[in-house]
């Protein structure tokens, strides 16, 4: 018969608090993490350390709070199978006892299904951490981490899993720093300022509004945006021609039209004015129209010389529709203009959930979207950002399990992140947060049986994660594996030592190469893939 460690002298709801046996403690029985089982009527009860406390009395007892999350019950083979969740919870009193290794392989027995290794448990290192694929994708999920925490190289090791489970998959990677290009080798495909291809007719309204409407008081804004409207609709419909179906297109119906048209009505609407003093918001309009097609930056939205109906190829290309051996696309943001990467990304966010929508139920494969720094592009507050990407992210974080899209969110500021998009992630990756306010907002995403883990936040090495939620049997304390060294996302720290230690007259001939080469790429707006 096991030895019993001790009983429970109190229970709270998901929490008991257990008088340890003399002894028992210098034994090393009742450290924060061990796991241990409560009996309770005909199944048990399993629990984790997560605090001790020494009660003083005659003589002085150790005590230690379980938080309770799930049952091992005995199946029609005299198996044990465990359960999340609890039915009938332990009494004062109960017995508790360790758990052997037959009971922690049925807690962490790989589910059927995709389980993917990231890693192994703090508490037992040849225990491999994993992640149920499905209800980690199906139920969203978030990566969140103070900067140098290690976030990036989590969502790296996620997505290589996933990637190497599924060659085929469909994912998408927003990446506003470059940090991911090299990652992944042949695995993805890089679209970047040099190679996208993303029409001006590409955008709605409200995007639309978002890059041309500049300067002004607010009533020049919306009067810019009304002639703006009437402009493009009348493109549309120009383009669409003799089609029958012509007088339903909106402003934001996705039919090509051309730069020219557009101008040319805007110089129409203005040439039917009474006043020339009313001419002020058609110009200014105008004005920022030609200077944007004319700005190399902008190239990808107005490069072609004949408008064509891309928006098939685009589709295909950023959803990789077919996969090709490619199961991502990296959508490197660090090259476009700033006051416009917003806009981008709302753009992205749209297509793939009208994309969806539009094509009927079952008819797209499933598909992945992760978005790194996701606290710029849907925070907390409403009036920061650009509207219509915080809609569109929050629409796929709401809707998007409905139509087969999943979402991941990256964040260091996750108390800066719209908490109505976090409560949809269904698992959390909670790395080290030195930031109390931070550390209190994430408490409010993780599930109660994970509370007795959050004072480790602040105290998790590099590497080091709790995760919660459906995406884990149980909430968990992991190591993660290490990447290999090519296969890093871009995101560690210069060596200043290093790289300033260096000197002499080679260091000076480089220099003179790099401010060359450096002023050269500056000037044509490229990028060298290679880090200098």
């Amino acid at each position: 018969m096991k030895q019993i460690l001790g009983h429970v002298t109190a229970a709270a709801g998901s929490q008991v608090t257990v008088c340890l046996e003399s002894g028992m403690a210098s034994d090393g029985f009742g450290r924060i993490g061990n796991m241990v089982k409560v009996r309770c009527a005909e199944h048990d009860v399993i629990g984790v350390v997560n605090a001790a406390r020494v009660d003083p009395g005659s003589p002085p007892r150790d005590v230690v709070v379980v938080e309770l999350f799930g049952e091992l019950v005995p199946t029609h083979d005299s198996r044990m199978q465990f359960s999340r969740g609890i039915s009938r919870y332990p009494v004062s009193g109960a017995p508790v006892f360790g758990t052997s290794d037959l009971e922690l392989a049925a807690i962490f027995a790989p589910p059927s299904g995709t389980n993917l290794r990231i890693g192994s448990l703090f508490h037992d290192p040849a225990r491999p951490a994993l992640l149920l694929m499905d209800p980690l994708l199906t139920r969203h999920f978030a990566v969140l981490g103070s900067t140098g925490s290690g976030k990036s190289c989590t969502a790296t090791l996620i997505l290589s899993a996933i990637a190497a489970e599924h060659p085929n998959a469909h994912i998408v990677l927003l990446d506003p720093h470059n940090e991911y290009t090299t990652a992944f080798g042949e695995l993805a495909e890089v679209i970047d300022v040099d190679n996208l291809q993303m029409p001006f007719w590409f955008f709605d309204f409200e995007e639309a509004v978002r890059i041309l409407v500049r300067g002004g008081t607010a009533q020049e804004q919306e009067a810019q945006a009304i002639i703006l409207k009437n402009a493009i609709t009348r493109a549309r419909r120009h383009y669409a021609g003799d089609d029958p179906a012509a007088t339903s297109i909106t402003v934001d119906t996705p039919v090509p039209f051309r730069v020219t048209d557009l101008l040319r009505f805007i110089d129409g609407a203005m040439g039917k004015l009474d006043k020339a003093d009313t001419s002020a918001p058609y110009l200014r309009l105008r004005t920022r129209l030609e200077s944007l097609r004319d700005d190399r930056r902008f190239s990808f939205m107005f490069s072609e010389m004949v408008t064509r109906d891309t928006l098939a190829q685009f589709v295909g290309r950023m959803l990789r529709l077919p996969a090709n051996g490619k199961p991502l696309s990296i959508m490197d943001l660090s090259g476009l203009p700033s006051e416009i990467a917003d806009v981008v990304v709302s753009l992205a966010c749209r297509v793939i959930f009208d994309f969806v929508l539009w094509s009927g139920p079952g008819q797209v494969p499933p598909l992945l979207l992760v978005c790194e720094e996701a606290h710029r592009y849907v925070p907390a507050d409403e009036k920061a950002g650009f509207a219509a990407a915080a809609r569109a992210i929050t629409r796929i974080a709401k809707e998007g399990r409905k139509y087969g899209i999943s979402l991941g969110l990256i964040s260091q500021r996750p108390s800066e992140l719209s908490p109505t998009a976090l409560s949809q992630c269904g698992t959390i990756f909670a790395l080290r947060l030195g930031s109390e306010l931070d550390q209190r907002f994430v408490a409010t995403a993780l599930p109660d049986t994970a509370q007795g883990m959050l004072a480790a936040l602040p105290t998790l090495r590099n590497q080091e994660a709790i995760i919660a939620g459906e995406g884990v049997p149980l909430p968990i304390r992991v190591r993660f594996d290490e990447l290999p060294a090519p296969h890093r996302p871009r995101s560690e720290g210069a060596e200043f030592s290093r790289a300033w230690g260096a000197g002499g007259e080679q260091a000076a001939r480089c220099a003179e190469a790099l401010l060359e080469e450096g002023v050269r790429r500056w000037r044509l707006r490229t990028r060298s893939r290679a880090v200098l």
